[in-house]
């Protein structure tokens, strides 16, 4: 994603952020700068970084986040919790990055999700979420299915996470297809119909103070053989680092 790209997203969830803060006040407001880097997949395109504002709120039923957008705890059980969200979503490139994608329009998209966790044992807890793509792009669906673990590494906070990402063909087509428009002599149309994507990330955070701490997350994502085999696609996996420091009134 451009920087640009980023700064808008961050400051439409400013917006929210105002917005959520004057109707519950006994949340959690928190800002701080965060670095985001990765290689990226398509082909002649480079490894994107970007600095930017990170920006969250959180109270008992409601949160936002550059990363979750919009939620709303509609249901918090002894072990269930259930939430709904809209959630901005980059997008996956710009026919400017690399003359291999010169023609590829996408555009940035938001999804609308059901989210769900559950919670095994002390620390285990098993987590879904269902998206649909609401600005009418490309309609299409994903499912995200995973398991986290809580655990302290010498001391320090970890939570380690594996799952999968289903996509639907219509999701899929339009992170690494080629439609019939876009076929030059150099790239052929490319439909990889539905994917499976699975990953592994972790996360960690460290207070500097009452309310200061810094935090990482590392999410590697392994690309199936219909999404390598596109035309655009250069890679067979997707690595992603977030570190920032956050700062809670």
């Amino acid at each position: 994603m451009k920087p640009n790209v980023l700064a808008r997203i961050a400051m439409s969830s400013l917006f929210l952020i105002v917005g959520t803060s004057h109707a519950d006040e006994s949340g959690e407001l928190s800002i701080g700068l965060a670095y985001i880097g990765g290689g990226s997949i398509y082909l002649g395109d480079k490894s994107k970084s970007a600095i930017m504002p990170s920006i969250s709120y959180k109270s008992d039923t409601l949160s936002v986040s550059f990363q979750e957008g919009l939620a709303y705890k509609f249901f918090d059980g002894e072990k269930l919790e259930l939430s709904s969200a809209i959630v901005p979503k980059g997008r996956p490139y710009n026919s400017a990055d690399s003359t291999d994608l010169a023609g590829m329009t996408r555009d940035m998209y938001f999804d609308g999700s059901l989210n769900g966790s559950y919670e095994i044992s002390r620390g285990l807890t098993a987590k879904f979420k269902f998206a649909t793509e609401l600005t009418n792009k490309f309609n299409g669906h994903s499912l995200d299915l995973s398991v986290s673990q809580f655990m302290p590494v010498f001391g320090q906070p970890f939570v380690f996470q594996a799952g999968a990402k289903w996509l639907g063909n219509k999701r899929a087509n339009y992170l690494c297809g080629v439609n019939a428009d876009e076929v030059t002599g150099q790239r052929a149309q490319y439909a990889p119909g539905s994917v499976i994507v699975p990953y592994v990330s972790s996360n960690t955070f460290y207070s500097l103070s009452e309310q200061t701490s810094l935090f990482a997350n590392v999410n590697v994502s392994l690309l199936p053989s219909n999404v390598v085999d596109s035309p655009i696609v250069d890679r067979n996996n997707s690595v992603t680092t977030v570190l920032g420091i956050n700062y809670s009134f």
